[in-house]
């Protein structure tokens, strides 16, 4: 990983990661409230992750930075307020109700995750760099929401699974291009003036 490589955040927001933390946890809920294990399990996983590059972004991120959108502890503060909201959720309504609630906050925290890496979007536009779009995490995007539709459409039917990765996929799409018109800022994109 390029944080860890470089034991430097440059110009990466901190979204995309406290985002996946936060969407994990979400979906992880629903599908145990749902007992679903192809939703809570694969989330199981991507939770691990999730807190992994988040406390390597946090580790090598510059003390008092604010380009994250906000600062870290920000971040922190926001996920545990929405986690404890999701546990209570979970834990003090029926099943069904909880479950629906749930999926619909897993709707909104699951677009957020998918275009939390556009938060650099004004960084790209005026840098004329896509560098603080981290590729790995956009393709992964890309092959996550393309599963995850396919899934929530033709297995589940289920609306709060196939309607954010639709979006997720356009976003991700999206990055991916700007990415491949930009690229790391060492060349023009086509028809612009090196």
């Amino acid at each position: 990983m390029k944080i860890h490589r470089d034991q430097s955040v440059g110009g990466l927001p901190l979204l995309p990661y406290s985002s996946m933390i936060v969407n994990c946890v979400v979906w992880v809920t629903y599908g145990l409230l749902k007992s679903e294990p192809k939703v809570w399990q694969t989330n199981s996983f991507g939770l691990v992750l999730g807190t992994y590059y988040f406390a390597m972004f946090h580790r090598n991120c510059k003390k008092g930075a604010n380009n994250l959108p906000g600062t870290a502890s920000q971040h922190i503060q926001a996920m545990t307020v929405i986690i404890t909201f999701t546990f209570l959720v979970a834990a003090t309504m029926a099943k069904e109700g909880a479950a629906e609630i749930i999926g619909k906050a897993g709707v909104v925290f699951c677009v957020l995750l998918f275009a939390s890496p556009l938060a650099a979007l004004r960084t790209v536009i005026q840098t004329g760099s896509a560098k603080t779009i981290p590729l790995p995490f956009t393709v992964a995007t890309v092959i996550n929401c393309v599963l995850w539709s396919v899934f929530g459409l033709l297995d589940r039917n289920d609306f709060n699974i196939y309607a954010p990765n639709l979006l997720g996929l356009f976003f991700g799409i999206v990055q991916l291009m700007l990415i491949g018109w930009y690229g790391d800022g060492t060349s023009a994109p086509p028809g612009l003036p090196s």
